[in-house]
């Protein structure tokens, strides 16, 4: 199966021929990616954009920012080369493409450090609205593992600059 993929190409318009498309779902050699996902993007288990996943995810503690504006932040860090990469599994073929929760952990405390989300409320609290549970799940206790390098701390204050002005 995974020669199968790797043989995978877009098809442009110029491409484009109905009876081989038709030819091609009777053998069971016609695929369409989500949408909204890009060629060779992941997706998650439930079929959504993993980005979207995160998005919808940490939406809950949108009410503890005090940035009008922190869904944007989290669009442009989950866009930004340097630092997308970050939030995905890339080691193994059975997590590759998965989100990476853990990492996703030490972004909201490093936000609430950085002064996006609200500083009175600790950072395992807004873990708990996360998980919906009243106790830290294990992607609090792991996180330490994934914390950021000096890189991409520098790449997230630049992109939290920009929200200032």
């Amino acid at each position: 199966m995974n020669d199968k993929k790797r043989q995978l190409r877009e098809v442009s318009i110029e491409d484009f021929d109905i009876a081989l498309l038709r030819q091609a779902a009777r053998e069971g050699r016609l695929f369409i990616a989500p949408e909204g996902t890009a060629p060779g993007e992941p997706t998650s288990d439930n079929g959504l954009q993993p980005v979207a996943d995160i998005l919808a995810y940490v939406q809950p503690i949108a009410e503890y920012s005090s940035c009008p504006r922190v869904g944007d932040i989290w669009e442009s860090v989950l866009h930004d080369d340097r630092l997308a990469p970050l939030f995905f599994f890339s080691r193994y073929s059975s997590s590759r493409g998965m989100v990476n929760w853990y990492r996703v952990t030490v972004l909201v405390c490093l936000l609430r450090e950085y002064g996006i989300y609200d500083k009175g409320i600790p950072a395992q609290r807004l873990h708990c609205i996360l998980e919906g549970t009243q106790h830290r799940t294990n992607r609090y206790t792991g996180m330490s593992r994934y914390l950021f390098e000096r890189a991409q701390l520098r790449a997230l204050r630049e992109i939290l600059d920009k929200f200032k002005q």
